[in-house]
């Protein structure tokens, strides 16, 4: 009897340290499973303001357990890049895909515009366009031939009005290289799908959803003006707006000057028939008079 309660003793105690041995085992894997595996994540690394663009010094990557990632989280820096903060961001916080708007070809020109200026579009040809080679992002000077009446006459001449003007846009084309800023849903979306034979890389994706169409022969040149050079430019389209012709600039060039006003005179210069006008008559010679009589109490040349 006390043989057998022995043995029973033991199986229990087996049975029980293997019950022990199966529930911490399970934990484990749990444990293991939530913080034992860590995913890239993408925080703020200084406080963002809202509708802030976000560049590449304001985040950092962290790892983070798999129990503290929360929905909707980025794990590649190059995807938030470029993009504008929908909500404050404080330093430390995560970077979730529904507290950022994509600044790409899909989020339109507005993401685009600086806040207080203003967009504007003026017609171009190959030769008001510098050779249909300006491009999102480049700078330029706007010059017009001004054609008008003053004091009765005809004056023609021609201005540099506006300097160091940035291009938004040319034609439709929006940014000539797409930012890496892209939607996370589209993304998701794509890499989940299921009607998919291959399944794409990242890469892939973000490739393909940042491609923007360029027009080569666009016919329009978007600006970024403030108020009151959009007002003078509107009035120089209305009036004189098939002279307006774009001069590209240096980016790194952001120097004002002075320009003044250019005629044909200045162009042809003073030793030209313009400037030196036709030839006076030789100056006739004077006669000196040999005395004067007075006659009549008034003196009268005598000549010689």
């Amino acid at each position: 009897m006390e043989r057998r309660a022995l043995l029973l003793s033991i199986g229990l105690s087996v049975l029980a340290m293997y019950l022990v041995w199966q529930y911490v085992s399970s934990e484990d894997s749990k444990l293991q499973e939530q913080y034992g595996i860590f995913y890239p994540m993408v925080v703020a690394s200084r406080d963002i303001l809202q509708y802030e663009s976000i560049r590449p010094t304001d985040v950092e990557v962290v790892r983070v357990p798999n129990a503290l990632v929360p929905p909707g989280f980025i794990q590649d820096a190059r995807d938030v890049i470029d993009a504008v903060a929908a909500i404050p961001i404080t330093k430390g916080e995560h970077i979730l895909d529904n507290k950022i708007i994509s600044k790409n070809v899909y989020s339109g020109l507005d993401t685009q515009i600086s806040l207080g200026r203003r967009a504007i579009s003026i017609p171009v040809n190959v030769k008001s366009s510098v050779g249909y080679m300006l491009r999102p992002g480049n700078r330029v000077d706007l010059g017009a031939h001004f054609e008008y009446k003053a004091s009765n006459a005809a004056i023609s001449e021609v201005k540099v009005f506006m300097q160091d003007l940035l291009v938004l846009a040319s034609g439709k084309t929006i940014q000539l290289n797409p930012p890496k800023g892209v939607d996370q849903n589209l993304m998701r979306t794509v890499l989940s799908s299921k009607e998919l034979t291959t399944r794409p890389t990242r890469d892939d994706v973000r490739e393909t959803l940042d491609f923007a169409k360029t027009d080569p022969n666009y016919q329009t040149v978007t600006l970024e003006v403030t108020p009151q050079q959009a007002q003078t430019l509107v009035y120089v389209l209305t009036v004189f707006g098939d002279s307006i012709i774009c001069m590209l600039r240096n980016s790194d060039d952001r120097q004002l000057q002075r320009k003044t006003t250019t005629n044909l005179l200045d162009v042809m210069g003073p030793d030209s028939y313009l400037g030196r006008g036709p030839k006076a008559p030789p100056p006739r010679a004077v006669v000196l008079p040999k005395f004067n009589d007075f006659v009549g109490g008034d003196a009268v040349a005598v000549p010689r």
